[in-house]
């Protein structure tokens, strides 16, 4: 046996690790979470009867523009109340998933309309304020209770245009690969990695230009795989079994917040 393999060597890292491979894994592990929470719909802590992806476009589609023109506040008020009822019932990653987007429309937006308070017009600020924070937060009520592929699914039945959908799809579907794949290279930058990291620029520049060259050899097998199948970018809409019994339920809401719209507004 070799003298220098009988020497023992004692090696103590330098910094403790790879702080760059630590903190790019932990925001791409955050990325592909919501992905794939997202991909199903998440399970909600109260059980509620469920709606078709159509009926619930349709149903937060009419709160948003409501919410926008509505000129009484007791009427956003009212859906307020309701917003937050239904935040109650999300799991507690969802509910942060959610509350952060809308918090942060909401600040940005009142710290917009500040000069309006120095104006005379402070009601202004408010009443932005609690629409952008009602608006945002039914949105992400939607991708959080929603699978990715029922909302294209969805969307699809109210004939929207096929290159819109096969772009939206594409695209959602690539970003969830792509986190995979830097995922998989800041994994093997770190087993490679003794002590710490030096030059984590060129590390990352490195990443970004392996992730670019296998993202173009999927998108080509890709390419050739939907020539194969006989894909013309057709997404043909489902005929049955679109809507549920419990749609109803959703359909006497929306007719109930346009009632209550039109009578809050007409009188």
């Amino acid at each position: 046996m070799p003298e220098w393999m009988k020497t023992q060597e004692n090696f103590i890292p330098d910094g403790g690790g790879s702080d760059f491979a630590d903190k790019s894994t932990l925001t791409i592990v955050r990325v592909l979470s919501r992905f794939r929470l997202g991909s199903s719909g998440s399970r909600l802590l109260i059980p509620m009867p469920g709606c078709s992806a159509p009926v619930k476009l349709i149903l937060c589609l009419l709160l948003i523009i409501l919410t926008s023109c509505a000129r009484n506040m007791l009427f956003c008020y009212i859906l307020l109340l309701g917003v937050i009822a239904a935040l109650c019932i999300l799991p507690s990653k969802q509910l942060l998933g959610v509350l952060i987007p809308a918090l942060t429309g909401t600040l940005f937006s009142a710290i917009i309309l500040i000069p309006a308070i120095f104006m005379g017009s402070p009601q202004s600020m408010l009443t932005i304020s609690i629409k952008v924070f009602i608006s945002v937060s039914i949105a992400g009520l939607l991708a959080a209770t929603t699978g990715w592929n029922k909302i294209t699914g969805g969307l699809r039945v109210f004939h929207v245009p096929n290159v819109f959908i096969f772009t939206l799809d594409m695209t959602l579907k690539y970003i969830a690969i792509c986190s995979g794949i830097c995922l998989d290279l800041l994994d093997a930058l770190k087993l490679r990695t003794l002590g710490k990291a030096k030059d984590g620029h060129k590390a990352l520049g490195g990443i970004l230009g392996v992730t670019f060259l296998k993202t173009r050899r999927m998108s080509e097998e890709t390419v050739m795989a939907m020539s194969c199948r006989g894909f013309e970018g057709e997404y043909p809409a489902a005929r049955r079994g679109v809507l549920k019994k419990t749609d109803a339920l959703y359909v006497m809401l929306m007719l109930a917040a346009a009632a209550l719209f039109y009578y809050l507004h007409a009188h």
